[in-house]
């Protein structure tokens, strides 16, 4: 806490810490994440950046969204940096829920590069922390590309502990070019997913999708589900999916789900045993990848190192690592 205090209290005279004001502040905001992440920008992250811009252009969208900034991921609160009168450096704080504990996730850190090395970016982060004291929020998380090594460092430096890895995996161009690599694996049957193996793949997906890393994503257990629930759930917003059921003899390995997104690519939400990931995994993201239309890639969010093989054989692409990490703001009650 007094490391905190003491570095937001050193801060250079030239320049100036202050919160954002999403008004005046946001083309800028779009320029400067559009160029500290230039490089690793994809399609999403693009159609990210233009919303922003679109959202400036528009006054009023801006203050009726600007209501609703704790349930959206634009960068409605944060912390920037001004120096030499312009905006170089930026921190966006997106507040969430999880089971009734309130969090804040750390995004969009971004300096301008003839700014870097001058502490911009630990003192936005560390104003950050002192953000989250005061609202008594239960953590703080972020997420980095594994590449990213100062930025590793710098949140480590700040009390920041790795709590789990990534992947991002993306389809291999068309299917019908790989035909060999995804023809049927003989050892396995696949099925369509029926109503009596939901038991067990709610139980998987809870172990490779905790809601404290994956709240983000479009990943909802209740548009997976069987019965009457999952499909209203579905029918009420509009969400196509299909699922598959992986098994050995009448022994369940595991089971993928499928859905649509407005998104780059279409979602894949992988579910097995853990004695059984890399069989199940092979033979129901081949079978995924013949039976989808091939207009459309494929997106699939799993625990890194995991399947790693399994999930390149059929097809897929590493697209990114992130490292998730947090620190604890409030200690929990026991």
């Amino acid at each position: 806490m007094t490391t905190l205090t003491n570095l937001l209290r050193t801060q250079s005279n030239s320049g100036l810490l202050r919160p954002l004001d999403v008004r005046r502040d946001l083309n800028s905001v779009a320029d400067l994440v559009e160029q500290c992440f230039a490089d690793t920008l994809d399609v999403d992250g693009q159609r990210y950046i233009q919303q922003m811009r679109n959202l400036a252009r528009s006054p009023g969208a801006l203050a009726w969204i600007s209501s609703f900034s704790d349930r959206s991921n634009l960068p409605l609160s944060g912390y920037v940096w001004e120096q030499d009168g312009m905006l170089v450096g930026n921190l966006t704080l997106i507040p969430y829920l999880v089971r009734g504990d309130q969090y804040l996730l750390i995004a969009n850190v971004a300096v301008q590069p003839a700014y870097r090395r001058q502490g911009i970016a630990r003192r936005l982060t560390a104003k950050a922390l002192e953000h989250a004291r005061q609202r008594g929020v239960q953590a703080v998380w972020l997420h980095v590309r594994e590449e990213n090594e100062p930025a590793i460092h710098l949140y480590r430096s700040l009390g920041f502990t790795e709590r789990a890895r990534r992947t991002t995996w993306l389809s291999n161009g068309q299917p019908q070019r790989a035909q060999a690599a995804l023809a049927p694996d003989q050892r396995v049957r696949v099925t369509s997913r029926r109503n009596q193996d939901w038991h067990a793949q709610q139980k998987w997906l809870r172990r490779n999708y905790p809601v404290e890393v994956t709240w983000h994503l479009s990943f909802k257990a209740a548009a997976l589900q069987p019965g009457i629930r999952g499909g209203l759930y579905r029918l009420l917003n509009d969400v196509e999916t299909r699922q598959w059921s992986a098994w050995s003899g009448n022994r369940l390995l595991g089971v993928l789900a499928w859905n649509t997104s407005q998104a780059y690519a279409d979602n894949l939400w992988l579910a097995t045993s853990q004695e059984d990931e890399d069989l199940a995994a092979s033979a129901l993201l081949a079978h995924a990848r013949r039976q989808l239309p091939a207009r459309r890639p494929l997106s699939l969010d799993y625990p890194a190192g995991q399947a790693a093989e399994a999930i390149q054989q059929a097809g897929f692409h590493i697209h990114q690592t992130l490292i998730w990490m947090s620190v604890e703001i409030r200690s929990r009650m026991r």
